[in-house]
C-alpha cells in the first residue's frame, strides 16, 4: 500500500511538473508568435516603403512647384 501511495505521489509530482512545463511552453510559443509577426512586418518592408512613398511624393511636389512658373510662361 505504501508503494502505491509513493507511486501516486510521484505521479502527482510529475503531473504538476508537466503542467508547469506546458504553461512555460505555451508562453514561449506566444512570445515566438509575437516576434514572428514583428519580423514579418519588417520583412514585408511595409514601414520603409511607406516612408519612401512619402519622400517620393514630397520630392515630386517640390519639383512641380519649382518648374510651375516656367510651365505657366510657356503656355502664355
Amino acid at each position: 500500500m505504501n508503494k502505491l501511495k509513493e507511486k501516486v505521489t510521484s505521479l502527482e509530482t510529475d503531473c504538476k511538473h508537466a503542467k508547469i512545463m506546458h504553461k512555460e511552453e505555451v508562453q514561449k510559443a506566444a512570445r515566438m508568435n509575437e516576434r514572428s509577426k514583428a519580423m514579418e512586418k519588417y520583412l514585408t518592408l511595409k514601414e520603409p516603403l511607406e516612408k519612401a512613398k512619402e519622400l517620393l511624393c514630397a520630392n515630386i511636389i517640390d519639383f512641380v512647384n519649382d518648374i510651375w512658373p516656367s510651365i505657366q510662361v510657356i503656355f502664355e
